[in-house]
């Protein structure tokens, strides 16, 4: 993983002789214009969130672009001069969908689902779902409002509850929402408050490519998870995010070290930490 200060790099001109080549995944598309790329090589792949709702598990997996993503990668070329994109068989091409996915059939819906019924508390949410552009599997559908019955938020004739109601207000997913109101009454919003922001947000940790820096940064880890007398990955989040803001308190040095040494990102604690505070 390319530290962000170093992503940045990708806009500067190669010394004379040097031919620049960057390697990046689909987010080349939105990123910026790199004003002297001439060439794209497009292997026509890309990794995509996806839902399966038979065993109700996300993941993510390498597929296939649209061929309007095809078409918008091609566009990177020759953004200031003349351009080649270096393609795929037309055969593969032919075979690609015309557009993306949407979202809404393969993502889970949780959040859409109560937010269908704050908006008309009487509807049947497959039913409302059912008239727009795309409607999800009934499957996800299904799925979806079962977990909102779990956590309280409907009852089981599918009526919005008072809990429901109020975990339509945040803009986060309903569990988390709903574990940031148990944190508040049991007085541990602060480590609730990391929690949310991890699963809203990219992991914060540096995955090095050497294996021995990775054994270091696996130690790392470690290291930071026992401070708080554990091993969790939730354990490991909360402590790192506490380390860096007391690292923080004391100086961008003693904070760039700290981001070093343990492996972290620290954009990604800038905005956890912004994300918070406006909370």
């Amino acid at each position: 993983m390319v530290p962000y200060a170093d992503q940045k790099t990708v806009f500067k001109r190669p010394p004379l002789g040097c031919r620049k080549i960057v390697l990046s995944t689909n987010v080349a598309v939105s990123f910026g214009t790199i004003d002297d790329v001439v060439y794209v090589i497009d292997s026509g792949r890309m990794k995509e969130k996806s839902y399966n709702p038979c065993n109700n598990v996300s993941t993510l997996q390498s597929s296939w672009v649209s061929k309007e993503n095809a078409k918008q990668r091609e566009g990177r070329a020759g953004r200031c001069r003349p351009g080649i994109c270096y393609l795929f068989s037309k055969l593969r091409a032919a075979s690609m969908l015309e557009f993306q996915v949407p979202e809404i059939k393969r993502m889970p819906i949780e959040e859409l689902c109560l937010q269908v019924k704050l908006l008309d508390p009487d509807c049947k949410v497959e039913d409302f779902l059912q008239k727009t552009l795309d409607p999800p599997v009934s499957k996800a559908v299904n799925n979806a409002v079962r977990f909102l019955q779990d956590i309280g938020a409907f009852t089981q004739d599918e009526e919005l509850t008072e809990l429901g109601e109020k975990l339509g207000f945040l803009p986060v997913h309903p569990l988390t929402c709903k574990m940031l109101f148990f944190a508040i009454l049991m007085n541990c919003l602060d480590p609730a408050l990391t929690l949310a922001c991890a699963s809203d947000f990219k992991d914060p940790f540096v995955l090095p490519m050497q294996p021995n820096e990775r054994q270091k940064a696996t130690a790392a880890r470690h290291e930071l998870a026992s401070l708080y007398g554990g091993q969790s990955d939730q354990l490991t989040l909360i402590a790192a995010f506490d380390c860096w803001r007391n690292a923080k308190k004391k100086g961008s040095r003693r904070t760039f070290l700290f981001t070093v040494l343990c492996f972290i990102k620290h954009y990604e604690f800038a905005v956890w930490h912004a994300y918070a505070a406006s909370g």
